[in-house]
């Protein structure tokens, strides 16, 4: 990897060469475990966010090459899991069965519908794909927009918005089915 230019290594990338892919890809979650991501969704998240930052710097061609390939990967997977690490600090969140009503005088079959809506939307959340699971996390728990949301994915906000509403629509079929 030393020494070799943007287009050289951009080309490698195209023509899906294994040995530099796996490579990368080793290098990557090396960093990423460092840096105490230890959970395999999240370490492939991370991993997969990072090669398409690497790949997108390349095609612009940002590597210079004043510091080694490595050290440029190790840079990007840095800021990468650093962004990671203040999406998952504000998006902490509460298990879903162990929050109070508000109103402690509803009456018993109030107090039934609300927990069956609450376990409901807990199976419908756990249930959606992980990058369903991922933009919401972002975006209702991490109480970021779309623009925020999609410059943190490296997305176009458009695309995040489709995804969200993908999302919904998915959640919507989910508490239909769950609720018959």
């Amino acid at each position: 990897m030393g020494g070799t230019s943007c287009t050289d290594l951009i080309d490698l990338i195209h023509s899906r060469d294994r040995e530099f892919i796996t490579e990368l890809k080793s290098i990557i979650e090396q960093i990423v475990r460092r840096w105490n991501w230890l959970d395999r969704d999240s370490v492939d998240d991370i991993a997969q966010d990072c090669f398409l930052k690497l790949y997108r710097n390349l095609e612009e061609g940002r590597f210079e090459g004043r510091s080694s390939f490595k050290t440029y990967i190790y840079i990007i997977v840095k800021r990468t899991c650093i962004d990671y690490y203040r999406a998952d600090r504000t998006s902490r969140t509460t298990d879903l069965e162990k929050v109070d009503l508000a109103d402690d005088t509803l009456s018993p079959d109030i107090a039934l519908i609300r927990n069956e809506e609450r376990s409901t939307a807990a199976r419908v959340l756990m249930s959606l794909p992980r990058e369903c699971r991922r933009l919401w996390r972002i975006i209702f728990f991490g109480k970021r927009n779309y623009r925020q949301a999609a410059e943190m994915l490296g997305l176009k906000e458009g695309t995040v918005k489709r995804k969200m509403w993908e999302c919904r629509q998915n959640a919507r079929e989910l508490a239909s089915s769950f609720e018959k």
